[in-house]
């Protein structure tokens, strides 16, 4: 009996948009192609609700996403299918933490992302510190980090925190900003105490703090049971270590030629680069004969 794809789950940052956070023209054919043939459209995401839907916007896209690392699940018009947020003292007590350790970080509700007024000064003096202990950090890529949290759409900046987390607004993961491995570690400890807790690597640069349950490999589970869609109808397509689960649930599994290695590993098959169209190829040879039976 042949199989075939009714459900496709594609990553954002690194496998769908290019370094401009948009979605190329032949990306965004080829999911036009995939909306034509019935195939239903998922976007698994590190990035907030607010922020992937209204990137999604801008490309007249309407799908389901799975938002803050697997966290939330929201369906296109917008209602909140999962959620799954973290405790407030928890969060209060890390972000105390964070403060005096003088970690680059960030809240991530469903409708924004809320960063400390000096978090920019923060990266700028941790990349330093390390360029000093001897790491090579080119320019462009710090840079890169830097646009890439201030480009996030519903983005903010308070000047207190702990008196912004007085508001009650629910926080579904705290964003990590970051070059030095070191401080995944040291936060992953200290989270150590808390049950459930993690850190979850999505970059070179960025971690999530969140649920160790809440992963966008549970949420793909979560919302193919929604829809009645067999996990072995869905096809996923990633670049990194917040992807891998996503991997081990699908029935298919694209990654993209920039992939970390232990998303190669895991792949199904490998496509081109992101900035290369991957996401495209990846879709064509689903829409082909080739995309059956596999």
């Amino acid at each position: 009996m042949e199989n075939k794809i009714l459900l496709f789950a594609s990553d954002m940052d690194g496998t769908l948009l290019g370094e401009d956070f948009t979605i190329s023209p032949g990306n965004l054919a080829a999911l036009k192609r995939l909306e034509e043939a019935g195939i239903q459209f998922v976007a698994a995401t590190g990035r907030t609700y607010y922020d992937a839907a209204t990137i999604c916007g801008k490309h007249s896209l309407n799908p389901y996403i799975i938002s803050n690392n697997g966290a939330c699940v929201f369906a296109p018009d917008g209602k909140q299918l999962f959620g799954r947020e973290l405790e407030p003292g928890f969060v209060s007590g890390l972000v105390d933490y964070l403060e005096k350790e003088k970690v680059c970080y960030g809240l991530e509700e469903s409708g924004g992302y809320i960063a400390p007024k000096n978090w920019a000064e923060v990266f700028d003096q941790e990349v330093s510190r390390l360029k000093a202990a001897g790491m090579a950090i080119p320019e462009e890529k710090a840079a890169f980090a830097k646009h890439e949290t201030q480009m996030q759409n519903g983005m903010r900046m308070v000047g207190d925190v702990r008196e912004y987390l007085k508001c009650g607004k629910a926080v579904y993961s705290i964003s990590l900003i970051t070059y030095d491995e070191e401080v995944f570690r040291k936060v992953g400890s200290w989270i150590s105490g808390y049950q459930g807790a993690a850190v979850c690597v999505s970059g070179t640069h960025n971690a999530e703090v969140m649920y160790r349950d809440c992963t966008k490999g549970q949420s793909l589970e979560f919302l193919c049971r929604h829809l009645g869609i067999p996990l072995g109808s869905a096809a996923v397509a990633g670049d990194s270590l917040n992807d891998l689960e996503m991997f081990e649930k699908a029935g298919l599994g694209f990654a993209m030629g920039n992939a970390r290695k232990e998303i190669k590993d895991a792949a199904d098959r490998i496509t081109a680069a992101c900035r290369e169209d991957g996401v495209a190829e990846a879709i064509d040879w689903i829409l082909t004969d080739k995309g059956r039976g596999f």
